[in-house]
This record gives C-alpha cells, sequence and structure tokens, in this order.
C-alpha cells in the first residue's frame, strides 16, 4: 500500500509517498518534524494503483520524494507510470530504496525506478567510518531513519525556499555590487 501525504508552502507542493512498514514509521516521523509543521498545510491520501484516492496533484510543478522498505511488495509498474506522467509536466522525483529481500523481483523493481526517477538512491549496508558494517538491524534502521529524515528535511527547504516570487528576484539583480 502507498501512503501519499503532500505539503504544501509558499505555493509550492512537496509530494511525500511511503510504501513498506519501515518507510511507513519514516513518513509518520517526517510528518511530526517541526521542520513540516510549521506554516504548511498537510494532505493525507492513499494511492490506489497509480491513482491518488482524490486529487493530489494539479498541472503544476511539483516535489516528489517517495520511500520504499518493501520493494518487491508494491506495484513498481504503477507508481513509475505516476512519477513519469509527473515528470513530463516538469515535476522532479527522488526515490530512497531500503531494501529489505534481495531477490529477482526487486532487482528489476530498482532498474525501473532507475529509468523513472530523477534520483534512485539505495541505502543498505550502512557503514561508520573505518568501514565496519553494522550488525545490529535496529542500528541501522535508526541511521537510515535519521538520513532518510535529513534528506527530506534538505529537499522540503529547497521545494520552500525555490518560490521566492520574481519580483524579489528582480530587486536582488537590481541591487548595485560593491567590488
Amino acid at each position: 500500500m502507498l501512503h501519499f501525504t503532500k505539503i504544501s508552502t509558499q505555493g509550492r507542493d512537496f509530494n511525500l509517498i511511503a510504501s513498506g512498514a519501515l518507510a511507513f514509521k519514516i513518513h509518520n516521523k517526517i510528518l511530526k518534524d517541526e521542520s513540516f509543521t510549521t506554516s504548511t498545510s498537510v494532505n493525507r491520501n492513499m494511492l490506489v494503483g497509480s491513482v491518488p484516492a482524490r486529487k493530489a496533484t494539479s498541472d503544476k510543478k511539483s516535489v516528489f520524494f517517495v520511500i520504499i522498505s518493501d520493494l518487491d511488495r508494491i506495484d513498481t509498474e504503477s507508481l513509475c507510470q505516476m512519477i513519469k506522467a509527473e515528470r513530463a509536466k516538469g515535476s522532479y522525483a527522488v526515490c530512497q530504496v531500503i531494501p529489505m529481500y534481495y531477490n529477482e523481483l526487486s532487482f528489476k523493481a530498482l532498474k525501473m525506478l532507475r529509468q523513472n526517477f530523477d534520483e534512485v538512491l539505495e541505502l543498505s549496508k550502512l557503514n561508520l567510518g573505518g568501514g565496519k558494517v553494522l550488525m545490529s538491524m535496529e542500528q541501522q534502521h535508526c541511521l537510515m531513519t535519521d538520513y532518510v529524515l535529513s534528506m527530506a528535511r534538505i529537499m522540503f527547504h529547497v521545494c520552500a525556499s525555490s518560490a521566492i516570487p520574481a519580483k524579489t528576484v528582480e530587486e536582488r539583480i537590481e541591487e548595485p555590487v560593491f567590488a
């Protein structure tokens, strides 16, 4: 099941999509972060196939951040079709994959994601400093959660801050530069 959330601020939409148990936990943690609750409106939705239960996006450009933890359990094709249609409108889409299983279905799904998203980041077997792999899955999940949350904050702030009105941008250009 795909969980879809649209966070709107300053006339811009930041779309967060999660699939899988760990991804849903991260999704909820992101929505509780104060960076996403200050001066924003949040609309939660479900994706049925690749179509949101109610109209989620308009014809304007948006930013999509997708978190997937159970790669072989989702209908990757329908998600990719939706993202492909949104990218045709000029939207930007990033996918972070936290693979729980490595099998043929996962590899095929990853290939399809790489073809349809602007960026696909695969998080697995994280290590610290000297290359020692973390043994405890719980430690790995905590580290992944913090990394994904940081990435979501960065993308959201870039999305929100790029909504500067044209007049403000022109005023900045017209200011004299002193050497």
